[in-house]
């Protein structure tokens, strides 16, 4: 058995054993993410990306394969699957003044921006804006505060230990929006591994 196999078994093992809330915030929220090998150097990595984007170090959690080491979401293709060379760094940050401003950009949206963000914007209006939730990989761009977040992301992926990796972030209205998100995937993954 390789160590990947194994860690995938201890992860769907945890998963199983504890309820969506433990392992979300075991496993995903308050954990030294896979990715960095020192909490020291997660957290100078965080203040280098807070002080960018004008966001608190501790409202920085990085989330996904990234922090876990593998995926999991709920989609087939991607469940499980660990974390590698081509893997996404995944930030969530919880700024309820940047999830206003977005929220405030994106409702004001007219003309070429709306109708070529239109899948998007429909998506943050029935779902993500609701659940506290921008989602900016489509979207950051027409943001007001876009470009110095664009900017800041790209500089973090030319340090270690994010290198050559695409890091994306979220914004969350408060921690509660972020601890839902995170434990609705959690829960949607968990109730399909104890039906098999």
């Amino acid at each position: 058995m390789t160590e990947q196999t194994e860690g995938i078994g201890r992860l769907q093992d945890a998963m199983r054993s504890l309820d969506p809330a433990a392992f979300t915030s075991l496993h995903v929220l308050d954990r030294l993410p896979h990715v960095f090998e020192t909490r020291e150097q997660y957290i100078a990595w965080k203040s280098v990306l807070g002080r960018s984007i004008d966001v608190d170090p501790l409202c920085i959690v990085v989330v996904g394969s990234g922090a876990v080491g593998f995926s999991l979401s709920p989609r087939e293709e991607k469940r499980f699957h660990a974390f590698h060379d081509e893997s996404d760094i995944d930030v969530a940050v919880i700024s309820p003044t940047h999830f206003d401003e977005a929220w405030r950009n994106l409702r004001a949206m007219r003309g070429d921006a709306a109708r070529e963000l239109r899948d998007h914007w429909r998506h943050h209006r029935t779902s993500l804006i609701f659940d506290g939730t921008i989602a900016t990989d489509a979207v950051l761009s027409h943001l007001s505060f876009g470009p110095k977040w664009m900017a800041a992301l790209g500089r973090m992926a030319r340090v270690n230990p994010t290198r050559d990796r695409d890091v994306k972030a979220r914004i969350y209205r408060d921690f509660d929006s972020l601890r839902e998100y995170q434990q609705r995937g959690v829960d949607r993954l968990r109730s399909e591994l104890i039906s098999d």
